[in-house]
């Protein structure tokens, strides 16, 4: 039993080794590792064994318990740890069955890649069976013991990351919202299918911007004459308004409610609450490339930072690797539990990710069979009957709390509620996840539930030395799906996709079956073929259905423009149009589709920067660097112009006086001033914030940012006001509040009834007007009047008691500075200090019921810091997810010249000094450089340790 940790042991802990040998009997030559000043190992050993075992025991090291944390919320078991609290989490993740799938990958890899995993497995191990103390986080949770790692831990931390970028229950929010305007519209006397699909879930961004313009021409894509009102046909021949899929034919109130019950479960999941619908804190990344032509060095220059949740410890750990018989120079990030080098470089290539949005989750309504028990047997199916298959669960919750030390015991759980899991072969392996009567069920079909080679896809990366070779591992890499960027020495720079694109059999004979799309709830039946086809030659390795062939995943190398972008957006186009069904493969060969909307506006910020910087001469790395942390709204560039103009004409002669009267306030007189004078920068305006280039306490801020800062808060604030006044007013008055689009459908349902007005006249496509006032004369008047009137709201909300904590009830605006609102926990996961940043590592709250950390940022900055666009509460302008790592690589010849930083530090130990030794770089977007090699690493050592056999 090992003894439980105190202060004085956690500082032991955090020390490290300090030996300089350390006997390891499980290695087949020593292993050095070189740690520099900021505690970032380099591994040196002989063979991919050794110094994959010695990487396990550092991990387990430095990040045992957000290893033991991550395994345990993917496999289902977070109970085990956390106590009772987290039985819902694993009820729902044990029904999904990410470590099924893992363990079947496991059964399926090689013996070259189980050797490779089990390595690392054994290091942890060892760790394990040495250390006599464990991190602080066990003496609170009342346990004094850790369970062994296994291989298929790994695999499932991987699946984890993947499933968290790639799944989707935004199927269930999309159709009981569609099914709910459907039947009010039926009664009120509106289109309830054009009120979703063209006004309020718009398919088509706000920008245009797309990763590669020429894509349909060079891989033979046919777009569909027209607009949204293509002419593509549903199953019954019938051709509508975009696309022939605007229909949900048949839906009974009994699968509505239970969608909606399956929704309420799982909203509060941290991992699956994410997925629903557009989520405000949904994973996302940048990065682009520009070519050795246009930068000042002549070499390619890459930059990324994948947005993912600003946990603490960090979701990353930093370390460099050499692996002598391979020749293999690695140095990089990558998540904790797992033995390889997810985003970094080699001595010859770079790469990044982005997440790449395909729709890869299709949620099907069944038909079943039950026994006596009303439990499913078979889904019935054309082809035939099809036994359902049982998994039974055991779940155990640790009683946290109660004085008992390894305190955990059987959870009694019903077989109807989560105690047995009820599989669909037909669709993937995947569960059954709500019962809406006797005779029917909702199965979910995904590309993750089964084997899956993503960890031997990066493995890969790892080892390549050209194109050539890095591009051959990527069809290994099922789901998850990513835009990869890559560079290397030669000069080249390319973008290229992972995953696969399931092939559906309606869609292939070119019809929208019913006219239900994927990304609406499916038929089961077979009848409308809405089935995935099965495994053909362009299948991801181990993958049971057909998938789009490489040819026409989104790729391009060397464009003739000189650089490659990519922010979550529509790398290719297929939504411009609000139709994401009107293209067609090449040849005619079935509808190319890839998913129903994308994100927009950091991509829209990025490539007109890129633009600019390319057009104005070369391009340097401290511009790259710049470019990552800029924090201008592109939402408000679009917007505040509206603002401008409706004060303008409230100030003309025969204005409508209820109009009028806002050009007389001297406080929307001043904030228009604000607004019209604004760079749409979002400093913190604080000396106590964290902006770029200017850590807390560096010194009052200038007078522009003050201003700037100001602009923001008036701006973001003024956003949620017309949001409610506008999109959700109108939905409310209908009845229909319950049923209100996602953050960013919402602000791109109202960028569009402002943009289209002039065609439009103030209503939208359903006939349904969104700017309505009492009284107004023309709907002119009474969208000016709705933005004014917002903005008034807005000011008499910042003087609120609502925001006293913040800006102490005062009216005046040079007050109302954006770090007071825009501010950022790093959270842990027992959530509380002194594991928590602030208060713990060194930081403080900002002030009373002000907590976390001033930052500049907002909205869907390239410097990603988003909160909801709703957001009309002191807290609400808080943050939680953002750049994992930044990264910015010139690839210098033999070398490559690379810095790198990340949100916390290389310990997840809360008294060590490596735990958030990164962070205040990270918040005022500096670096450290990269280190590659022995040499390097030798040159830079301040410790030095033998592992010996």
């Amino acid at each position: 039993m090992k003894k439980l940790i105190t202060l004085v042991g956690g500082l032991a802990l955090a020390a490290g080794l300090q030996a300089q040998s350390v006997p390891m009997p499980a290695l087949s030559a020593p292993v050095t590792v070189h740690t520099d000043a900021n505690g970032i190992p380099t591994i040196v050993g002989d063979t991919e064994h050794d110094v994959n075992y010695v990487r396990g025991f550092l991990h387990a090291r430095d990040r045992l318990f957000q290893m033991d944390y991550l395994r345990r919320v993917a496999s289902g078991t977070l109970a085990e740890l956390l106590g009772p609290g987290a039985l819902s989490s694993d009820v729902e993740l044990r029904t999904l069955g990410l470590r099924r799938g893992a363990l079947e990958t496991w059964q399926h890899m090689t013996a070259d890649e189980k050797a490779w995993v089990k390595a690392y497995a054994d290091g942890v191990n060892a760790f394990l069976a040495s250390a006599d103390q464990l991190p602080p986080e066990y003496g609170a949770l009342e346990l004094s013991q850790v369970e062994r790692w296994t291989p298929v831990d790994s695999l499932i931390i991987g699946k984890l990351l993947a499933f968290q970028l790639s799944f989707d229950s935004g199927v269930v929010d999309r159709t009981v919202r569609l099914a709910t305007y459907q039947a009010v519209g039926e009664a009120v006397g509106f289109d309830g299918a054009t009120l979703f699909s063209e006004d309020l879930s718009r398919a088509a961004p706000m920008d245009d911007r797309v990763s590669i313009p020429n894509f349909f021409e060079t891989a033979g894509i046919i777009p569909v004459p027209g607009s949204s009102g293509s002419s593509l046909e549903s199953a019954e021949g019938g051709a509508g308004a975009s696309g022939g899929w605007r229909n949900l034919p048949g839906i009974s109130d009994a699968v509505v409610d239970s969608l909606n019950g399956y929704m309420e479960r799982v909203r509060n999941i941290p991992l699956l609450g994410t997925t629903i619908g557009r989520a405000d804190n949904r994973a996302g990344s940048n990065w682009w490339v520009v070519s050795g032509e246009h930068t000042d060095s002549g070499y390619p220059i890459m930059a990324n930072d994948p947005h993912l949740g600003l946990d603490m410890p960090a979701l990353m750990i930093n370390e460099n690797i050499v692996i002598r018989d391979e020749q293999r120079v690695v140095s990089g990030v990558t998540p904790p539990g797992t033995p390889l080098t997810l985003l970094g470089c080699n001595l010859n290539i770079c790469w990044g990710l982005t997440n790449h949005n395909i729709d890869v989750t299709d949620y099907f309504r069944e038909e079943i069979r039950t026994n006596s028990y009303g439990l499913p047997t078979h889904t019935v199916h054309a082809d035939g009957e099809e036994q359902v298959l049982y998994a039974f669960q055991s779940y155990f919750v640790n009683g946290v709390g109660d004085g008992e030390m390894d305190n955990v015991n059987r959870a009694n759980v019903g077989y109807d509620s989560g105690g047995v899991t009820f599989l669909v072969p037909r669709r993937n392996n995947g569960p059954i996840v709500a019962q809406p009567d006797a005779s029917s069920a909702i199965s979910i079909q995904y590309a993750g539930w089964g084997a899956t080679y993503e960890l031997s896809s990066i493995r890969g990366f790892e080892r390549a030395s050209n194109m050539e070779e890095f591009r051959a591992v990527i069809d290994n890499w099922t789901f998850g799906s990513q835009n990869v960027v890559y560079a290397d020495v030669e000069g080249n720079i390319a973008y290229f996709t992972t995953g696969a694109v399931p092939l559906r059999e309606d869609l292939q004979n070119n019809n929208v079956g019913g006219g239900v799309p994927p990304f609406l709830l499916r038929d089961g039946s077979g009848a409308l073929g809405h089935d995935w086809l099965p495994a053909n030659e362009n299948s991801t390795r181990a993958a049971p259905f057909a998938s789009l062939p490489k040819s026409e995943m989104p790729h391009v190398v060397n464009p003739p423009w000189g650089y490659i972008a990519n922010a979550n957006n529509d790398p290719v186009g297929t939504t411009l149009d609000n139709n994401p069904l009107n293209q067609l493969r090449p040849g005619g060969n079935g509808i190319y589709y890839l998913n129903p909307s994308y994100s927009e506006l950091r991509m829209a910020r990025i490539d007109r920067e890129l633009q600019d910087m390319i057009a104005s001469g070369s391009v340097s790395v401290e511009d790259m660097k710049a470019l990552q942390a800029d924090n201008q709204l592109f939402d408000a560039e679009l917007i505040v112009p509206y603002i401008l103009q409706a004060f303008e004409n409230a100030t003309e002669e025969g204005a409508w006086p209820g109009l009028a009267q806002f050009a007389l306030d001297p406080g929307i007189q001043e904030a228009v001033g604000r607004l019209a004078e604004w760079d749409f920068s979002t400093p913190t305006g604080l000396a106590e914030g964290f902006d770029p280039g200017s850590p807390a306490g560096a010194g009052a801020p200038s007078q522009d940012e003050v201003a700037n800062s100001v602009a923001a808060t008036i701006y973001s604030v003024w956003r949620g006001q017309v949001i409610g006044n506008t999109i959700d007013a109108t939905l409310e008055a209908l009845q229909l509040g319950n049923a209100l689009p996602g953050s960013s459908d919402a602000l791109r349902a109202f960028h569009h009834q402002l943009a289209s007005f002039e065609q439009s006249g103030g209503f939208g496509a359903s006939g349904i007007p969104f700017f309505n006032v009492e009284g107004a004369p023309d709907m002119a008047s009474a969208r000016d009047t709705v933005l004014l009137a917002s903005l008034a709201q807005t000011l008499e909300l910042l003087a609120s008691d609502e925001f006293a904590p913040a800006f102490g009830n005062s009216t005046d605006q040079s007050d109302y500075r954006w770090g007071k609102l825009h501010r950022i926990v790093f959270s842990h996961p027992l959530g509380s200090d002194p594991f928590n940043v602030p208060n713990g590592g060194g930081l403080s709250d900002l002030g009373p019921n002000l907590p976390g950390v001033a930052r500049a940022g907002g909205y869907q900055t390239v410097d990603a810091s988003s909160h909801s666009v709703r957001a009309d509460g002191l807290n609400d302008f808080m943050f939680g997810s953002g750049p994992a790592r930044r990264t910015v690589a010139e690839m210098t010849p033999g070398t490559p010249n690379v810095a790198e930083i990340l949100p916390g530090g290389r310990s997840g130990v809360f008294v060590s000094p490596f735990y958030t030794n990164q962070l205040r770089l990270w918040l005022m977007n500096d670096y450290l450089p990269l280190s590659f090699g022995e040499s390097d690493a030798q040159s830079v050592a301040a410790d030095t340790t033998t592992f010996t056999p």
